[in-house]
């Protein structure tokens, strides 16, 4: 039994090695997509986070008060590569220092108080592209102090050099408008700065200049260098500090000295700011680029003591990793559990392919071939396919990637087309897979081996056992021990079990809630035994649906033996006279059915969440922010396109200041905002009804009776915690029915104590998160508070500064943004498909969601190929009886109808369980992905339909090939193939 005799029979039997090897590849293929897919979603991401990443965020600021070398840009360029954009080069003083107006010939030993400015001295590199001359010129190096040109003997020799006493400058520096204008200094203005008699320069000013581009990321943290600045000096009093620019070498040769103080000594700041190239960080890249970053920044810090750094890209990049880390082993756990569905798809092809070979096998038994030969030539011909298997297993990921990508849940998420290339640890998985389809591909030959010629034609004639798992109630072991992994989850979701199944019975959207609330301690699907136990028990249970399954078919005969017909009752026969013939593919059915509807399933919750976090983030679907100088036309807003519902706010938030705690006040219009905004209802329906109450009180400040106005109101939890614990005896959190004030900080620096009444308690609300203090209550009630305190009508105009928009989900067209921006009023606009759109992003629900989705369509393939391989094998083992029917004057199409009967039996009852199993299964799922919006399972109509479609229509062109298979054979070549 050698390699040659192996490829012989293997040249023999190559259609149906072929559609083995097909099986093998769609397994290996599957196994090999999770770094893939984890890859294509990360550089999705990435790009799109550094694509739209405004400048800073790009950018790696280092500040050090000491000069860089040289040497050190080279190392940064050497250890960052492509990814290092460019360099811009700032030298600062870190603080402002003294000087004094000049005056031609009087001596600079001394400091006389004869300015009224401090300095901030500032240097750019490239200052011709940074800085626009509107008057005079820009400033030019002049000689270092220690050039031979500064030597003086004679005081000739100083006044025709022009130094000393004699200087007309030392450095020339340009000025802002801004810091012309408020200094009083032009072209031609000399002044001497520094604090120490041997550091003093004459400063000589040659051009005023602005911005060349204002939004250049250089001026955020570098605007003084234009306008300067105002400093308060005591209660009262107020200082201009006046900023200049000169060029780099005149910063090193003169100003650096100069700007020591008395008090602290060096003062200088050397800033770089490097330009990040986004395009270079890729999936790939991505965690050599992060390490790199660090190792530059550390390098850095250790050399340079004091150093600071800004890096929001290793920030960014830090995410990612985590992501990868977080996302990539569960992934690989979830196609793993895939996998040994897709291993019984192969197990199911293998022994089909063994019964047709079982016949040779036990005649090669009978004349002297041992059971280790044999089994040796099956392992030599799987071996041969599990390799070819796992070669093009990680290239045939890819293309199944690239098909996922265009009709799979992820790829209208995120655009474009997923990276090319393949990860190594792709092969890696490619290469596990196929040693796991050899093992399992070889041991049925086992069993096969042993048969002889006359124990082959005894198992022939008799009928057939009953299946292992069936003997040995594997079904029910599996859904205890599923059960007991599943208690285990819920147990540590509060500790208590009962109270746990209470909520799953009560509330299972709670119960969802607090799972994802409480995944630390869940484990979420990094924890083994959580996925574990859902598919013991998704396994018992579809073991078990095989063992009703023939009391079904005998329930079903029942009602079919009453038919006059033939065609019924003799399909319901064929298949209760060998129930277990069919389990394995019945088995496999309501798996590929359960991944298929579980993938459906969690990816329309997710979307349905994202897009209900998103108007939660935004406030509706558009918010957009007005100047509040007049009341907003609500008609005009509603009449624009796309539009379905239009509702104006008035929002108040406390004026930000230090040590001054935050509150936000929404006024709403209650009767048709719960309308326009649904989720809404819940937590506004206290209000409803409800009007101002006056309190009557005692005024300390001016000793006289006053009335309060206490406003029904719905506050956040954190505002109820906060407050109560200031205002309450017993420092509890405010409950429905109590009164509290707080006091809201006006622009204008005053106080305004709002006092009110709690008609409900909310977690958050749409605009607003769980960190915020803020009430909600009817707009009109706001108004009346803004009037009844004189001081605040000055202030706050009661006049809504808000719309919200209600659209349908998708994407706003260009059309719409364009009136939107377009209406009066109007200052800025949020979109809750941008946060729509980065909440799909997301990569572990996605991952998941897409995984299941591949392994649905792939188990999808394998059934098919598992049904064409058991139809073509029991077409030629059934021809004679079709044959005697086609005698007894049977044509095609009664055939075709005894065929589609038989399968109908079969696929009928597997798609409903196979569905429910689908469903269990993403509740399972669900509370491990962390979805947005707080939303439970939901299916999809369509998409469920489509499924079942698909499996139907491919089962009917099956059955249809069969039976046009059968219809050409004549009756006496089936006859003579029954003979044999």
């Amino acid at each position: 039994m050698n390699f040659a005799f192996a490829l012989r029979r293997m040249r023999r039997s190559w259609r149906q090695l072929a559609v083995l090897l097909i099986g093998i590849c769609l397994v290996t293929a599957f196994f090999a997509l999770p770094p893939l897919y984890v890859r294509a979603m990360v550089q999705s991401g990435i790009r799109f986070t550094l694509d739209s990443a405004p400048a800073e965020r790009l950018t790696l600021t280092l500040i050090n008060p000491q000069p860089f070398a040289p040497a050190d840009w080279s190392f940064i360029t050497a250890q960052l590569g492509d990814l290092v954009g460019g360099l811009t080069r700032i030298a600062r003083s870190a603080a402002a220092f003294g000087g004094f107006s000049y005056q031609y010939g009087e001596p600079t030993t001394e400091l006389t108080p004869r300015s009224e400015f401090s300095f901030h001295a500032y240097a750019f590199s490239d200052i011709e592209k940074h800085l626009r001359v509107l008057e005079g010129r820009l400033p030019m190096r002049l000689a270092p102090p220690d050039s031979p040109e500064r030597i003086a003997l004679t005081e000739e020799e100083r006044i025709d050099k022009g130094i000393g006493m004699y200087s007309t400058g030392d450095v020339e520096a340009v000025i802002g408008v801004e810091a012309a204008r408020q200094s009083g200094y032009g072209i031609g203005t000399r002044f001497a700065i520094g604090e120490f008699p041997a550091n003093r320069v004459v400063v000589h000013i040659v051009g005023i200049v602005e911005a060349a581009d204002p939004d250049d990321l250089l001026w955020q943290g570098n605007r003084r260098a234009l306008e300067g600045e105002v400093i308060q000096v005591g209660l009262t009093d107020r200082q201009y500090q006046l900023a200049f620019i000169v060029t780099e070498g005149a910063y090193s040769d003169w100003i650096a000295k100069a700007t020591q103080t008395l008090r602290s000594g060096q003062n200088n700041s050397y800033v770089w700011l490097i330009r990040l190239n986004g395009q270079a960080v890729t999936a790939d890249t991505l965690s050599t680029m992060r390490e790199r970053l660090k190792f530059v920044v550390d390098k850095l810090t250790a050399d340079y003591r004091g150093l600071l750094s800004a890096n929001p890209l290793l920030r960014d990049l830090d995410r990612y990793v985590d992501q990868v880390a977080r996302t990539e082993p569960p992934l690989i756990l979830l196609a793993g559990a895939v996998l040994l569905l897709m291993l019984y798809h192969l197990i199911t092809t293998v022994s089909l392919y063994l019964q047709t070979q079982a016949e040779e096998w036990a005649a090669l038994s009978s004349r002297g071939a041992s059971v280790g030969q044999l089994v040796r030539l099956q392992a030599l011909t799987m071996l041969i396919l599990c390799v070819i298997g796992a070669i093009l297993g990680a290239p045939l990921a890819l293309l199944l990637l690239n098909a996922l990508w265009l009709i799979g849940p992820l790829g209208a998420a995120q655009g474009g087309a997923p990276i090319a290339g393949i990860p190594a640890n792709a092969y890696w998985l490619s290469a596990l897979a196929a040693a796991a389809a050899f093992i399992m591909l070889s041991a049925p030959a086992l069993p096969s081996a042993r048969r002889s010629l006359a124990q082959f034609k005894q198992l022939a004639a008799r009928p057939p056992q009953l299946p292992t798992w069936r003997r040995y109630a594997l079904d029910l072991i599996l859904i205890v021990v599923g059960l007991g992994f599943i208690a285990r989850l819920l147990f540590f979701v509060e500790g208590d079990l009962g109270q746990t199944l209470s909520l799953l019975l009560d509330n299972p959207p709670g119960l969802v809630q607090r799972i994802v609330d409480g995944a630390a301690r869940t484990g979420g699907l990094s924890d083994p035994f959580n996925l574990l136990g859902a598919g013991l028990l998704l396994s018992g249970m579809a073991l078990l649906w095989l063992r009703l399954f023939p009391a079904l078919l005998a329930l079903i005969s029942l009602f079919t033996r009453r038919s006059n017909g033939l065609t019924a009752p003799l399909s319901i026969w064929n298949v209760e006279r060998d129930p277990s013939h069919y389990a394995q593919l019945v088995l496999l059915l309501i798996g590929t059915l359960a991944l298929g509807t579980a993938a459906l399933g969690l990816s329309h919750t997710r979307e349905i969440g994202a897009w209900a976090a998103a108007r939660a983030v935004t406030g509706g679907a558009v918010r957009v922010v007005l100047d509040g100088r007049d009341a907003p036309d609500l008609d005009a807003w509603r009449a624009l396109p796309e539009v379905r519902g239009a509702e104006s706010i008035l929002r108040l938030e406390s004026a930000q200041q230090a040590g001054t705690v935050s509150y936000t006040l929404l006024g709403l219009p209650l009767q048709r905002f719960s309308a326009t905004f649904p989720e809404t209802a819940q937590a506004l329906m206290p209000l409803q009804g409800q009007d101002i109450a006056v309190r009557r009180t005692f005024n300390r400040q001016t000793r006289q009776p006053a009335e309060v106005s206490v406003v029904p109101a719905v506050i956040s939890e954190r505002l109820a915690r906060e407050v109560g614990a200031a205002q309450r005896p017993d420092r509890q959190p405010l409950r429905i029915g109590n009164e509290a004030v707080i006091e809201l900080l006006l622009p204008n620096n005053t106080r305004w104590p709002v006092h009110f009444r709690v008609m409900n308690v909310v977690r958050s609300f749409p605009s607003l998160n769980e960190s915020q203090q803020f009430l909600l209550m009817e707009q009109a009630h706001l108004g009346r508070l803004i009037f009844a305190t004189p001081a605040t009508a000055l202030v706050v105009r009661p006049v809504p500064n808000e719309i919200w928009l209600d659209l349908p989900q998708g994407a706003p067209s260009a059309a719409l943004q364009a009136q939107i921006a377009a209406q009066t009023g109007y200052q800025s606009a949020l979109y809750a498909w941008e946060s729509y759109t980065d909440l799909l992003r997301e990569p572990l629900p996605a991952a998941v969601a897409g995984m299941l989705y591949a392994g649905f369509w792939v188990s999808l393939l394998l059934s098919v190929l598992d049904f064409a391989f058991y139809l073509a094998v029991t077409a030629r083992r059934r021809a004679l009886s079709f044959a005697v029917l086609r005698a007894l004057g049977w044509d095609a199409n009664q055939i075709w109808a005894l065929l589609a009967v038989e399968q109908t039996a079969l696929i009928a009852p597997a798609l409903v369980v196979g569905i429910g199993l689908g469903v269990l299964l993403a509740y399972v799922i669900l509370p491990f992905l962390t979805l947005f919006g707080g939303v439970a399972l939901s299916l999809p109509s369509a998409g469920l339909l489509g499924v079942l479609l698909a499996l139907l229509a491919a089962f009917a062109a099956l059955i249809g090939a069969v039976a046009w298979w059968l219809r050409r054979m004549e009756i006496h070549r089936a006859l003579r193939l029954g003979e044999e």
